[in-house]
């Protein structure tokens, strides 16, 4: 049975930061921004014939691209790009130039319809696991936007379609020490851009038929900022746990080419054995079960990792249907999926001290959760 206790010969596998204030910070708004090509998943499947011929002649292999539960996705480049001999060079410019556009949009956006000024936000933590930059995105950023020269900047990199619970649990713990602040959460991620044509194997084709390209932001307040009447939502509380020998359950492998997934076909069932075992307990210190909630935002790995969850948790078939919904229209956007998702939830919102949990995971192989209350 997967534990995550700690023993003599597994020290430091749970790491937990408990709510401690009667007054946890905010979310005040959340935004998005597509990318300008957008292919249906026929369209995809059509190109992935030829690029990955003979592997998807059988017809079990090419049912997989309606099986995923992905019916289209945006990409920043049209499709003759992804197969014009473009070296990882070449891709990771590309990668900084479409993501600061991208995140640009997100930003401006979230602070204009929050009327919330730049000179106002005290931190930015940005996180990314699909190209590299040093200086880092937010710094770029912060040159070329009206932010304060003082405002502080923690950017995130590594920890793949978890990324963006794991930042939004960074962002909750530094307003919890400096409540009178409002930070943003970015996220960008250009799945598109690590396609290796020539990486001819299963796996290649599971990321091209699953994986497209989106940024999204998250504003978030502490309990004294002067924005936080304005918010609908609090993050209660905030875990990590690392499942133990699991390192290869998914990540990237570095080479000359550029970036190659690493996604074990074991992961799903990793998830329905492992995921109650972490979650449960977390809720229950809050008093709440999977099935109080009014609110999910789960990453949609996949639909088989949704199905999981639902079966781990307990949760009636359907629960994560807002993640399948995302799933089907957008893909997965690796960590920038649950801010989508979180976007669409604060649109039907919930009773007032509804409980919900935001939760993804990743690379480690790693569960990152919040718990939400509804203001």
């Amino acid at each position: 049975m997967l534990t995550c206790r700690m023993s003599p010969k597994n020290k430091s596998k749970k790491y937990s930061l408990r709510g401690i204030l009667s007054s946890p910070p905010r979310v005040l708004a959340v935004e998005r921004a597509l990318p300008r090509y957008r292919y249906s998943q026929t369209e995809i499947l059509a190109v992935c014939r030829k690029a990955f011929f003979p592997l998807l002649d059988k017809p079990s292999r090419a049912d997989l691209f309606s099986r995923v539960g992905v019916e289209s996705r945006c990409l920043v480049e049209p499709m003759e790009y992804y197969f014009s001999g473009q070296d990882f060079k070449s891709r990771n410019r590309d990668f900084l130039r479409h993501a600061l556009a991208l995140s640009k949009r997100c930003i401006q956006g979230v602070l204009r319809s929050s009327r919330v000024k730049f000179s106002d936000i005290g931190h930015v933590f940005s996180v990314t696991t699909t190209g590299l930059a040093t200086p880092s995105i937010e710094a770029h950023l912060v040159q070329s936007l009206p932010f304060s020269p003082r405002v502080k900047r923690t950017p995130i990199f590594g920890v793949g379609c978890a990324g963006g619970a794991v930042a939004l649990a960074r962002a909750r713990e530094y307003l919890s020490a400096y409540p009178k602040e409002t930070v943003l959460v970015l996220s960008v991620e250009l799945c598109s851009l690590s396609f290796l044509p020539q990486e001819k194997t299963m796996t290649h084709i599971i990321a091209a038929a699953l994986f497209g390209d989106g940024a999204a932001v998250v504003l978030l307040c502490g309990a004294k900022s002067p924005f936080a009447a304005r918010a609908a939502l609090e993050l209660t509380d905030s875990e990590s746990v690392l499942f133990p020998d699991s390192l290869d359950v998914m990540g990237w492998e570095f080479g000359g080419e550029g970036m190659r997934l690493v996604l074990s076909p074991s992961a799903p069932a990793l998830v329905e054995r492992g995921l109650g075992e972490v979650v449960l307990p977390f809720l229950k210190r809050h008093g709440a079960a999977p099935r109080d909630l009014a609110t999910l935002v789960i990453h949609p790995g996949s639909l088989k990792i949704l199905d999981a969850c639902e079966a781990s948790l307990g949760l009636p078939q359907g629960a994560c249907d807002p993640s399948r919904r995302f799933l089907r229209q957008n893909a997965n956007l690796s960590s920038a999926s649950v801010f989508f998702i979180l976007r669409e939830a604060l649109k039907r919102r919930a009773p007032h001290g509804a409980q919900g949990l935001l939760a993804a995971l990743g690379p480690g192989f790693a569960c990152e959760m919040t718990l939400l209350r509804w203001l």
